[in-house]
């Protein structure tokens, strides 16, 4: 099995390999020339060959030779490293797509050890009985950016979305963004990556991103079974409402939808969505 990174399915997942690229090319080459350097010296000054010179580096032969390898780690490797990371985090990741009309919002909110993310339903608010939630399945629209605001429960975790190249922590008591855009179809790993307790390695869920006629027909049904259970009961206390909660989504791979959960102490019960900094 090949040692490779996870398939890239992002709209700017590109910008890191490019980085990680950089770099693993750049060290390797550090690395093969200090190799080549310590193979010479052993091998061509050993055993009587050569009598050993012993020095404290205070030479000005000696500083220049210091001065320019820290040069060529610390501006040639670290240096640029960190500009191209800048350039990309402001062209992309750090660049939220507020303003385009296309946008997705989902809030997630993470506990030990599950994500639960919630949709907002027909009225389009986050907080209202007709929200759409869904355990650790994340169903989203290719070629639409995702724009998720992120909390927690309980201790710090991290979403890491691997395919996508992102990751950021689900912090309790504090609100954190993210957002992507799929390339294509498909079901990805969503992982934590922060040790969040005993059943870390347990918290997983799954990012499914469907096509445009197939996401729609998954969220109309959804959004109609959030409706319904949203609705009161009856006097006999069962009725529609009653019987949406409980019941799976019919019709493909739909997942069991149920309403949004009370309100946690502590949590708000719907997140403002803050307008990115200019």
């Amino acid at each position: 099995m090949p040692i490779t990174l996870p398939h890239d399915a992002s709209l700017n997942g590109h910008r890191v390999d490019e980085v990680l690229g950089y770099l693993t090319v750049s060290t390797g080459t550090v690395f093969a020339v200090m190799s080549l350097v310590l193979f010479v010296a052993i091998v061509f000054h050993s055993g009587r060959r050569r009598q050993a010179r012993y020095t404290h580096g205070t030479r000005r032969r000696d500083r220049l030779v210091a001065l320019v390898s820290a040069a060529v780690v610390l501006i040639g490797i670290d240096a640029v490293a960190v500009v191209q990371s800048s350039e990309h985090l402001r062209a992309g990741f750090w660049k939220n797509p507020d303003g385009d009309p296309r946008v997705f919002r989902v809030e997630v909110t993470a506990q030990q050890w599950s994500w639960t993310f919630r949709y907002p339903g027909a009225d389009g608010a986050f907080g209202t009985a007709d929200d759409v939630t869904s355990l650790n399945a994340l169903r989203v629209p290719v070629d639409r950016p995702i724009s998720l605001q992120l909390t927690s429960k309980d201790v710090v975790h991290a979403m890491y979305l691997p395919n996508f190249r992102n990751k950021i922590d689900a912090i309790p008591g504090n609100v954190t963004r993210m957002w992507f855009q799929a390339r294509e179809t498909g079901t990805f790993e969503i992982g934590c990556a922060q040790h969040c307790g005993a059943w870390h390695y347990k918290m997983r869920g799954q990012l499914i991103v469907l096509a445009d006629g197939d996401f729609a027909r998954w969220w109309d049904r959804a959004r109609e079974t959030a409706a319904r259970a949203a609705l009161p009961l009856n006097a006999d206390g069962a009725g529609a409402g009653a019987a949406a909660a409980t019941g799976p989504v019919t019709g493909g791979a739909a997942p069991m939808e149920v309403p949004a959960p009370a309100a946690q102490p502590g949590l708000p019960d719907a997140w403002p969505w803050v307008a990115a900094a200019p």
